[in-house]
């Protein structure tokens, strides 16, 4: 499924703990995606969920990171996103994410990472 989805929020000072939540990944790209960001914080900070198909990352204000990094691993491009406020003063957002079939080589979506990441952060 080429299709994916990243929901988390963004930090507020008062939250103790926000989490980011990946759907849809393969499991070799849910390892992949794991091992990344672990080694990047030097810290446990995802974990794969298997049975949920899913990625769970627990670190303040990471979503956008994990967008990103999605990016430049693994070639998705963001197709949509979401924001909602919570009643706690939440803001929530969602990213839908689209991974073209092999029509470009890997190395193309590795030669326009730093251009998409400008457009991901600014959203």
């Amino acid at each position: 499924m080429p299709y994916i989805m990243v929901m988390g929020s963004l930090t507020a000072p008062h939250l103790s703990k926000d989490e980011a939540t990946v759907y849809g990944l393969k499991s070799e790209e849910r390892a992949e995606l794991v091992r990344e960001l672990n080694s990047s914080f030097g810290i446990e900070v995802a974990t794969s969920l298997d049975l949920e198909r899913a990625v769970r990352v627990t670190q303040k204000g990471v979503t956008l990171v994990v967008v990103n990094r999605i990016h430049g691993l693994f070639g998705y491009d963001v197709v949509s996103h979401a924001m909602a406020m919570t009643n706690a003063n939440r803001e929530l957002i969602s990213f839908t994410m689209y991974k073209k079939t092999n029509s470009h080589s890997h190395g193309h979506s590795h030669s326009h990472k730093s251009h998409s990441h400008n457009s991901v952060v600014t959203l």
